[in-house]
């Protein structure tokens, strides 16, 4: 069989675009279906560890990212496990060709909580009616394995397609990516590449994956007032400040209770590029209704429906309460005065808006309305990142998710939801395309979180598919 390979890739040489070019895609496709139930077993060691970034030790972290870095290794990658200041991240390089694919993922989790609302064990990897659980499967370690099959099935090919596979795999972006702005800046020119993928994709309710071409900024920050120097008998309330009242001052000033942001600052610098708004045009606003339907609740925010709520999804800032902490909330009663209160916030930013910025203006804001004793703790900032349609890398995921997925794929210009992508796409300048074993409702970050063993096979298809595409349309050009 080895053989017949190679005398395949060799006629291949002279015929990129020919039959025998179909011929290499049919075998590709043929060794996943074969295959991919031992790249089942390799996920399920990799969700087996618990690799929460915000909340495990150095040591265990360390654990995960050498296992990644072996998987990646029993394939050929020649790796490296490096730190910044915190959890390590790995880098590894596959081939010699003189075309370039960078590939960013993260080996760390959310948090599992609550426990009790998983139907299995959440870091044990469990197959139920066609679908596999576990934390992580869906984001982001389902995605790790399924480009990993992808790649080793086109290992005899490599050479002859001429592609260089390059991969980053760090382990803090569910706590903000604190370091990767370090690491980008270390291994700028080692990153360097024609195209890459980014993290993810998922699959709609119509069949059809949906490509991120960008993921929104995030400011990531907990906001602390102090009141007494400890908890005080609540009889003591009309006289000792409670800062819980102030903290819920602040809040109801960003953001009614109807979801309406009540703030100019927030959309400082906001530019919507008319590309992005036709892509959003040739989205299902059906899915909409469905969204509701699958969560549960009767309206949007403010009322939003139609393009609009699309808009708003995935082209405005948006500001959100992540957690609140203050006072007694066990069982039972106890009347005290808190002498601290806290809360979480996310505000994910689009193209052209400084997080910085941002922050001073939240700062301002606070003190404008006559709060001066606060403290901020930052988390976790970057920018926007954005790759435009017409890229090369773009196109060849387009055409090789027909041929997988058998529809056209849809284009979103942003993700709702945040990724250090500016780093790799826009810092760096490497334009990027999506791809992944996600679904509707894959339930990431939260219980019961899943993918289905089918969108992972097409998973991995689809990547392959891309880069002997990529590769095809690389070498037209020179």
């Amino acid at each position: 069989m080895f053989l017949i390979e190679i005398f395949i890739v060799e006629v291949v040489v002279m015929s990129m675009g020919g039959v025998v070019f179909e011929d290499i895609e049919v075998n590709i496709l043929s060794s996943v279906d074969c295959g991919y139930r031992r790249y089942i077993r390799m996920l399920s060691d990799l969700v087996a560890m618990d690799t929460v970034s915000a909340v495990k030790g150095s040591s265990e972290m360390l654990k995960g990212a050498q296992l990644v870095s072996s998987m990646l290794s029993e394939v050929g990658f020649r790796t490296e496990v490096k730190s910044y200041g915190g959890h390590p991240i790995v880098v590894g390089e596959l081939g010699d060709g003189p075309i370039s694919i960078l590939i960013y993922n993260h080996y760390d989790v959310q948090p599992p909580d609550p426990l009790e609302l998983w139907d299995s064990p959440p870091f044990e990897l469990v197959e139920r009616d066609g679908k596999l659980f576990g934390r992580g499967v869906s984001d982001n370690k389902g995605d790790i394995v399924a480009r990993l099959a992808a790649i080793e099935v086109l290992t005899p090919y490599l050479d002859r397609l001429g592609v260089k596979v390059k991969w980053v795999i760090e382990g803090e972006e569910e706590i903000g990516s604190p370091t990767l702005s370090k690491a980008v800046e270390d291994l700028k020119n080692w990153l360097k590449a024609d195209g890459g993928f980014w993290e993810t994709a998922s699959v709609d309710r119509r069949g059809r994956l949906h490509i991120l071409l960008g993921f929104k900024g995030m400011l990531y920050i907990e906001v602390m007032l102090k009141g007494a120097c400890r908890d005080v008998h609540s009889g003591y309330s009309p006289l000792v400040p409670n800062p819980v009242w102030c903290l819920s001052h602040i809040l109801s000033s960003i953001k009614s209770c109807d979801g309406r942001i009540l703030v100019n600052w927030l959309f400082n610098d906001v530019e919507i590029h008319p590309e992005a708004l036709e892509l959003l045009k040739e989205l299902d606003l059906d899915e909409l209704n469905e969204l509701k339907t699958m969560l549960g609740i009767d309206r949007f925010n403010a009322g939003l429906e139609g393009f609009e709520a699309l808009k708003t999804l995935y082209l405005s800032p948006s500001i959100n309460v992540s957690g609140i902490y203050a006072g007694y909330i066990g069982k039972g009663s106890k009347t005290v005065i808190p002498s601290v209160a806290g809360v979480k916030i996310d505000i994910r930013l689009v193209p052209r808006q400084d997080p910085m910025k941002i922050l001073e203006k939240l700062k301002q804001h606070i003190r404008s309305l006559g709060i001066d004793k606060f403290e901020i703790v930052l988390h976790g900032m970057y920018p926007a990142g954005y790759t435009k349609p017409n890229e090369n890398i773009v196109q060849a995921s387009i055409k090789a998710a027909e041929k997988v997925y058998g529809v056209k794929p849809q284009l979103l210009p942003l993700s709702s939801g945040s990724g250090p992508y500016y780093y790799i796409a826009n810092y760096i300048g490497i334009p990027l395309t999506g791809a992944g074993v996600g679904y509707y409702d894959s339930r990431a970050h939260a219980p019961n979180e899943n993918i289905r063993i089918e969108d992972f096979v097409k998973g991995i298809k689809h990547v392959a598919l891309t880069i002997t595409g990529f590769s095809k349309t690389m070498k037209s050009n020179k």
